[in-house]
């Protein structure tokens, strides 16, 4: 039997289509499914969160005094001298930088806009799950109704830790994500949790 010349070129053609097709569709699949499951706009989960924002003197004047208490909701106990911690008012950075959880060590760092912190999260060696830190922050920080955000940073130099991104689609994640994993001034730290809490 005798085949025209253009037969196996249309048949080539064919086959290169479909298998284009099914590479397009396996990419759409995967894509898709990683946007699905992978759709938050955090960095990083809140394993330590804050669980109240006081605004009051201990006798009960209000003076917005931003004292944040937080609190360790994981089942890791981390070493709490390789934590450092952050505060944001919504998306605003305040300047409150904690360079260690640790009771003892932090009293000689420079701590701006921190007076003080104590609580059995930093008495220790370890911040232990349910352990508590208080931290008192510059008085107006945070007023009733403000939107307190806490980022805890540890010590690592392990890039292979550093999560994937959640949510390509959301600009703000992206842009922080980049700047968190790789323009920060956290060298040698790593983000493992963040948390956001309506003072």
């Amino acid at each position: 039997m005798h085949k025209e010349p253009g037969d196996s070129s249309t048949t080539g053609a064919i086959i290169l289509v479909a298998v284009t097709l099914i590479l397009v569709a396996i990419v759409l699949i995967f894509l898709l499914s990683f946007l699905s499951f992978n759709s938050q706009d955090h960095l990083a989960p809140p394993i330590i969160q804050v669980t109240s924002v006081l605004h009051t003197t201990p006798s009960g004047t209000m003076n917005d005094a931003s004292r944040v208490n937080i609190q360790n909701k994981g089942t890791v106990e981390y070493k709490n001298s390789d934590l450092m911690a952050e505060f944001y008012n919504g998306h605003e950075k305040l300047y409150a930088k904690i360079y260690t959880l640790h009771g003892t060590d932090f009293i000689p760092t420079r701590h701006f806009g921190v007076a003080t912190i104590g609580g059995t999260g930093c008495r220790g060696d370890f911040f232990s799950p349910n352990e508590e830190i208080g931290i008192d922050l510059t008085n107006g920080y945070y007023r009733p109704g403000d939107l307190v955000e806490l980022r805890i940073f540890q010590k690592s130099n392990d890039h292979s830790l550093t999560p994937l991104t959640g949510n390509l689609l959301h600009s703000y994640y992206m842009q922080d994500w980049l700047k968190e994993n790789f323009y920060s001034d956290h060298t040698g730290y790593r983000i493992i949790s963040q948390h956001q809490f309506r003072a």
